[in-house]
Formats: structure tokens, C-alpha cells, sequence
């Protein structure tokens, strides 16, 4: 049996805190070794003239590192320097205790409150803001299997399921460690990194399901909306009710596949109509008046504002430089 040792700020003997600091979340936390540390380039700005006040507590659950940290306000940063990524870094899982904290990296944003989770690629730079201070449980995972972890779906849903479950072992783990000799300690860390990487698996396949509904779904909404764009009354309520979901389940269907708003799909949809109508050497004698209002546009004034818009140039100007062309 044994306790988690403990460093805290006010006990640092260097004469800067600030870097001691830095060295000792180096060594305990991120148990980098010499020919990293030489490559690390790390950033800790204390925030809004906050005195630092830091505590690390830290042991081993085997090949897996434990730590807890709570730090006042502060941002950190994290990189490598040089061409080459020293190979066998590991992954940093984060579970966010209290208060809020702000992860960057990758291009992907992540905001973590109370008992969220998040992984990082501790070969990858990293931000962290953490404007009221920070209270994490962070695992250092050197045997994370990098073929089975992807660094952009790397945030995990505690609520339920799996991801549930790895928060609560790593919780009772931290509670319980004075209780652990060095072989249910070792075993633990084995069950902790494998039951993370089914939480991320069983997440990235629910996540692949959703989208793919929402793409049958959205196909589905489509084929509507085409089969009824010349109908001035077609709006997003009446989409939503002839396809059984909500107003909000269309927009985020919508957002999530095309980037845009459904009305803004139906507007862009009835314009592309409108321009193939003005191509068409047969309707030359329809006015673009009647077009306009054949799809759905309640004005022409309004129409040839927008159709500017989006195509360059006037309705005149497109139908007869069309026909020429044609």
C-alpha cells in the first residue's frame, strides 16, 4: 500500500516558481524523460495577477501515471521543438473535476466543465486556458494503441456508457489508491487503458451512426423540399412535419452536412431552379417576372437581389448571355 506524493507551489525551492513550476508539472505529470524535456517548449502565465498556487499529487496505476492538479487561474502551452517527433510519446487523458478549462489542439476546440473528459497527444502541441483555476485527475497513457485513437473524436461522453464507466474507475482509483498494493495498482491501469479505448470506439461508432442517419435523413428532406420548392407556403415548419422531426432537427441536420440553414438550402435551391429556366431556350417568351414567382418568389425585386448575389450579375444580364451562348 502506499499514498500519492505531493508537491505544492509554496514548497519549490527554485528561486523562479513560475519555472519551477513548469519543471515540476514536467517531471510528476508529464514524466517526460531527458531527451524529450530537451525538445519541450512549455508556457505557464499566471492569469489576472493571481498569485500561483498549485498542488501535485502523483503515483503509478503500473505503466500508467496518476496525477491530480489543481492550479490557480493561469494558461499553459505545450510543444516540441525540431523537424522529428521523439517516437512513444503517450496520451494525456484529462478529467475536468471543477470549473471550466479550454483545450486547443489540432485546430480542434474542446471546453471542459465538472466531470468531463478529454484526450491529448502529448506529441502534438497543446493550449490550456483555465480562467478560475483548474482541478483535474489527468492519466498519462503510454500504451494507448495509436491505430485505435483519433486525435480529432477524442473528447469523451461521460453521461453514459463506457466513457461513464472510465470516469467512475478513474475517480475510484484516486479514492482508493492508499489501498492499492503494486499488483491490483498495475492491473487497474491495464483495465483503466483498455476500457478507454472501448469507450472511444464505442463513441466513434455512435458518432458514425448519427451522421449516417442524418444523411438518409437529409436526403429525405431533400427529396421534399424538390418535390414541393414551388410552393410559396413551403417553409421549415411544414418540412419538419411532413418528415416527422423538429424545426431545430432540421437546421442542425442541415448545419452539420452542409454548413448552411434549411432556409437558406430552400432560397439557394428555388435560384438554381430559376437559373435553369432562364437557360432554357424554350421559355424565352416567359418573363422573368413569372419565373421568379413559377419558384417560389413572392417578388421580383427581391429575386433579382439576391439572384445578383449569388450569380453576378442581373437575371437579364444571365438569360440573355445564356442564350447567346447557347
Amino acid at each position: 500500500m502506499s499514498a500519492l506524493a505531493t508537491i505544492r507551489t509554496d514548497q519549490l525551492l527554485h528561486p523562479d516558481k513560475l519555472l519551477g513550476w513548469r519543471e515540476a508539472m514536467s517531471m510528476h505529470l508529464g514524466r517526460t524523460p531527458d531527451h524529450v524535456r530537451s525538445l519541450e517548449r512549455t508556457r505557464f502565465v499566471p492569469l489576472e495577477d493571481h498569485p500561483l498556487d498549485g498542488r501535485l499529487e502523483y503515483g503509478a496505476l503500473g505503466d500508467l501515471h496518476f496525477c491530480r492538479m489543481s492550479c490557480s487561474a493561469h494558461r499553459f502551452s505545450r510543444e516540441l521543438q525540431g523537424n522529428e517527433t521523439p517516437p512513444g510519446l503517450p496520451w494525456l487523458l484529462v478529467l475536468q473535476m471543477t470549473e471550466v478549462s479550454h483545450f486547443e489542439q489540432a485546430g480542434s476546440r474542446n471546453t471542459l466543465a465538472a466531470g468531463e473528459m478529454l484526450l491529448l497527444d502529448c506529441s502534438r502541441p497543446f493550449n490550456v486556458s483555465s480562467p478560475r483555476g483548474c482541478d483535474y485527475l489527468m492519466l498519462l497513457c503510454p500504451n494507448l494503441d495509436r491505430e485505435r485513437v483519433v486525435t480529432g473524436e477524442s473528447r469523451l461522453d461521460t453521461r453514459t456508457g463506457l466513457g461513464g464507466m472510465v470516469r467512475n474507475l478513474i475517480t475510484g482509483a484516486y479514492a482508493q489508491f492508499p489501498l492499492l498494493n503494486e499488483t491490483s495498482a498495475a492491473s487497474l491501469g491495464q483495465s483503466i487503458e483498455a476500457l478507454l479505448l472501448n469507450a472511444l470506439e464505442e463513441q466513434r461508432e455512435t458518432t458514425r451512426t448519427a451522421r449516417d442517419t442524418h444523411y438518409y435523413r437529409r436526403l429525405r428532406i431533400a427529396a421534399f423540399i424538390e418535390d414541393h420548392l414551388a410552393e410559396r407556403d413551403l417553409s421549415p415548419e411544414r418540412v419538419a412535419q411532413a418528415v416527422q422531426c423538429s424545426v431545430r432537427t432540421l437546421h442542425r441536420i442541415f448545419e452539420s452536412i452542409d454548413g448552411i440553414r434549411l432556409t437558406e438550402y430552400i432560397w439557394q435551391r428555388r435560384l438554381a431552379r430559376c437559373a435553369q429556366a432562364l437557360r432554357d431556350s424554350s421559355l424565352a417568351n416567359r418573363s422573368i417576372t413569372d419565373i421568379a414567382y413559377d419558384w417560389g418568389f413572392a417578388s421580383s425585386s427581391h429575386f433579382s437581389t439576391v439572384f445578383k448575389a449569388t450569380y453576378g450579375q442581373s437575371p437579364r444580364r444571365f438569360r440573355d448571355a445564356a442564350l447567346l451562348a447557347g
